[in-house]
């Protein structure tokens, strides 16, 4: 019988337990001044002397008594016969009370000439001006950051008392390889501790990762005892869910007292909180991305508990270019890209799941959706927590359509200017709405070079739009399969198929019409992948015998190619926005030689 989480508690209720379970520990530790970045003092930190410890010069020049510089004057000039020279930061000598700059004194043979009086103590710093020997520097719970390392050691602070919280991360699962090997079908990097270690690390937590433990609840048990041992927090990577090899719930459960098992929050719903010997042992998921989900929002949350600094991207309020639902009772957060669009901020949504990693490196922040919301309407206004510097909203242009490879190209190149092309994907419906909605910059469509598909797929939609198309890159389609392919005995091969609207279902459509022969008698007909890589690799692997794919894609696996017609992927962009000075940037790199260039190279 197939196991099941304990409950699903809301993510405030979790939280809320978390912290019952778990006080805050008063650990500390003494580290060098160099190793203080990013942690967080234990204690108050005091000046260990006065800057300056004595009156100093603030600028080069002459220390003089200010009652001789009375009334000079750019056309009355006064020679100052009793003045020291002195420089930047040099000790005052106690018979003169000014310093006059050199900028505003010649030298006449000698003898300094000042142009302008001094008042009393001009260009004076005073002894402990900056800070007096005793005086705080930083109170206790501050994070340190470079820019106060420079203060510390100049007040004579060298070592630094700062909290500690050590983390141990053990990662879980037969299918693992480290980092470095490459995987096997069926096998997977490990590289969710990887990036705990750099997130709780950054938060101020000394972080130690163990090696691999296969599935088996013996070794995953002593590694967890051995962790506990050694550590203040332990987290299991992976295992938590619910599967036949997933033990983290048994072994835990086994050691301690389980707190919850499941919380309603998308994706990372398998996570898993257990109080072993007192310390909290915190089990996430394998998919990458709801691994991220419970560090920030279940791990993160407890280290800041602690007393830890906590990792808060700058939030911005935006207009959300798309509808986006949700299910009742679930926290939900959803990647989503930023960009400025003739004034407004939108973001736009990307694809959902706790497996697709790609989704958050192609994102510049996230969107929360509260448990009491079915979802979020377009065009209302949502707030982002952004993973990017909020500068960097200016310089990011929105494409919203089909990821063309083409496009990672006209991305590198962009980035030589100083723009961030961020790709979307959609359908070519949903891109043709995006601009006409006017919640993106461009959007690129992949059509079947016909009149009748550019009237189809674009222009119904928009019949007042003034377009500029923008080609980016053309390609052959055609039916890829094992052998040679005869009309007369496609009804018996197995195809594999590109979904509804895309031109390589266009093209497939109209050759089996000509061949007369009827698409509901094609085995694999309906089954459809996103991916024309997805068709080739099919085919070659054997669990389809045909399908439409590029040209190229052929060829580099070695398949039979009968050639069905050309794809056109284009930019297509509102005029009135051409004058933006992004999207004319945009419009330059995709037609300069340089992006032609580079899709040559990359067989484009």
């Amino acid at each position: 019988m197939p196991r099941r989480y304990l409950n699903l508690t809301p993510l405030p209720e979790a939280l809320a337990a978390m912290r019952r379970a778990f006080p805050p520990p008063d650990h500390a530790e003494t580290v060098p001044l160099r190793l203080a970045v990013d942690r967080v003092t234990a204690e108050p930190l005091y000046a260990g002397y006065s800057v300056p410890e004595v009156d100093i010069a603030k600028f080069d020049g002459y220390a003089v008594k200010s009652g001789d510089t009375l009334g000079a004057q750019d056309q009355r000039p006064l020679p100052i016969t009793d003045c020291a020279r002195i420089n930047t930061g040099e000790l005052l000598p106690p018979s003169f009370d000014a310093v006059v700059m050199v900028e505003d004194t010649w030298d006449d043979d000698g003898i300094p000439w000042v142009r302008k009086s001094a008042a009393a103590w001009q260009n004076v710093r005073h002894a402990g001006e900056d800070i007096r020997a005793g005086e705080l520097v930083l109170s206790k719970g501050h994070p340190i950051r470079p820019f106060d390392l420079g203060a510390l050691a100049t007040y004579g602070i060298t070592r630094v008392r700062v909290r500690s919280v050590r983390v141990g991360i053990v990662p879980t699962g037969s299918d693992l390889v480290p980092l470095g090997v490459a995987p096997e079908p069926g096998q997977t990097v490990e590289t969710n501790t990887l990036m705990a270690e750099a997130y709780l690390t950054r938060m101020g937590a000394t972080c130690r990762r163990y090696g691999i433990v296969p599935d088996d609840p013996d070794r995953i048990q002593e590694a967890v005892q051995e962790a506990v041992a050694e550590n203040d927090l332990v987290i299991l990577s992976a295992g938590s869910s619910a599967g036949t090899r997933d033990f983290s719930r048994d072994v835990v459960g086994a050691l301690g007292e389980i707190i919850f098992h499941g919380i309603a929050v998308r994706p990372g719903k398998p996570v898993l909180l257990a109080s072993v010997d007192g310390k909290p042992v915190l089990g996430m998921p394998g998919y990458p991305v709801a691994a991220q989900t419970v560090l920030r929002e279940v791990a993160g949350d407890l280290l800041a508990w602690w007393g830890l600094s906590p990792l808060r991207g700058e939030e911005l309020d935006v207009r959300l270019s798309r509808r986006l639902a949700s299910d009742l009772g679930f926290d939900e957060f959803v990647p989503v890209s930023v960009g400025r669009v003739d004034g407004t901020c939108f973001a736009t949504p990307h694809p959902r799941g706790g497996g697709i990693q790609m989704a958050v490196v192609r994102a510049n922040g996230y969107i929360h959706i509260p448990a009491e919301r079915e979802g979020i309407e377009a065009d209302e206004e949502v707030r982002v927590r952004l993973t990017v510097p909020p500068a960097e909203i200016a310089r990011t242009l929105i494409c919203v359509g089909q990821r063309d490879p083409a496009l990672s190209e006209l991305r590198n190149c962009l980035s030589d200017t100083g723009y961030m092309l961020h790709c979307c994907n959609a359908s070519t419906v949903g891109a043709v709405l995006a601009i006409r909605a006017k919640t993106c910059h461009a959007a690129s469509v992949c059509i079947p070079e016909t009149e009748a598909a550019w009237n189809d797929q674009v222009l119904r939609y928009l019949p007042e739009v003034d377009l500029l198309r923008v080609q980016v890159t053309r390609t052959e389609l055609g039916v890829v399969s094992t052998a040679d392919l005869d009309p007369g005995s496609v009804a018996s091969l197995r195809f594999i198929n590109r979904p509804k609207g895309s031109a390589a279902r266009v093209f497939l459509d109209a050759w089996l019409d000509r061949q007369g022969i009827d698409p509901g008698r094609i085995t694999g007909y309906e089954h459809e992948v996103r991916t024309p890589g997805a068709v080739a690799t099919a085919v070659s692997n054997g669990f389809a015998d045909a399908g439409v794919c590029p040209a190229r894609m052929a060829r580099e696996a070695g398949l039979r190619f009968t050639p069905l017609g050309y794809e056109s992927c284009e930019l297509l962009i509102r005029e009135e926005l051409a004058a933006d000075e992004g999207v004319a940037t945009l419009i330059r790199t995709a037609r300069s030689p340089e992006f032609q260039e580079r899709l040559r190279l990359a067989g484009r």
